[in-house]
């Protein structure tokens, strides 16, 4: 069974609570995080030392992580749990990833709402041991296929875009033959999962938004900041919640 290092979490006098407000403590390092980075950008780019040392100064105890270029990956940034060749079993640190400038390994200031994105993500897990546990549970079992499989084909996936589809149709198909136990820890998933992406996405475009206007000496002109609002994520997320109070509902029934 996976494991959970102290090093990815925060103590737990600085992470219990209520989700709500365990997101609301994500929120407010967010918030924190930019209100520094973007002091620092007194040109267009800032070197990773300079973010890493700003992460730093945000931090409220120590956490394993480091921050490498998603160029060349297929992602544009993500944030990702990590394990060791010494203690495969474990969870042991972050790795954050968002792009850079390929000629100088710097990060730009156009790429505001894509690290703001990631950052709120990062934070976010730190302040949720739970989850995290969660996710490593989820990994170790079969049930990981059909949680992933459907958040990354349907959920979190711009070209679905039947929102009647995917509520008559794919997810009564996908919970047709679990156990009430298991539509409850997949729909919880999905939901927990599309309620951060939903809040990632506001922050990023909220932060590009920001950075453009507190910098117009450096970004002269107007530059688009994308909303995530083609992913019809907050959409979604009504469709799963309202299915997780139908399996609830379903479970009281039952008993």
């Amino acid at each position: 069974m996976l494991k959970i290092s102290p090093d990815v979490k925060l103590p737990l006098n600085l992470s219990k609570g209520s989700y709500p407000g365990r997101i609301e403590k994500a929120q407010k390092l967010t918030d924190k995080f930019f209100d520094k980075i973007s002091g620092a950008f007194t040109e267009k780019d800032i070197s990773p030392d300079v973010f890493v040392k700003n992460i730093e100064e945000v931090l409220p105890s120590k956490v394993n992580y480091k921050f490498e270029s998603s160029n060349g990956k297929d992602l544009e940034g993500s944030v990702i749990l990590c394990t060791t060749e010494q203690k495969p079993s474990e969870i042991s640190s972050y790795k954050i990833l968002f792009p850079t400038n390929p000629y100088d390994g710097k990060i730009s200031i156009y790429k505001t709402d894509s690290f703001m994105h990631e950052m709120f993500h990062f934070f976010c897990a730190m302040c949720n041991p739970k989850h995290i546990a969660k996710t490593a549970e989820l990994a170790e079992s079969s049930f990981r296929y059909y949680d992933d499989f459907f958040y990354n084909e349907y959920l979190y996936n711009k070209h679905c875009n039947d929102l009647n589809n995917l509520k008559e149709v794919l997810l009564p198909d996908i919970l047709n033959n679990m156990p009430i136990s298991e539509k409850v820890l997949f729909l919880q998933n999905c939901r927990y999962k599309l309620l951060e992406e939903v809040k990632a996405w506001e922050n990023g475009h909220k932060y590009g938004v920001k950075n453009q206007e507190l910098h117009k000496d450096l970004i002269p002109e107007v530059v688009y900041v994308n909303d995530g609002s083609e992913f019809q994520l907050k959409e979604k997320l009504q469709i799963v919640t309202e299915a997780l109070k139908t399996v609830f509902k379903e479970a009281r029934n039952s008993e």
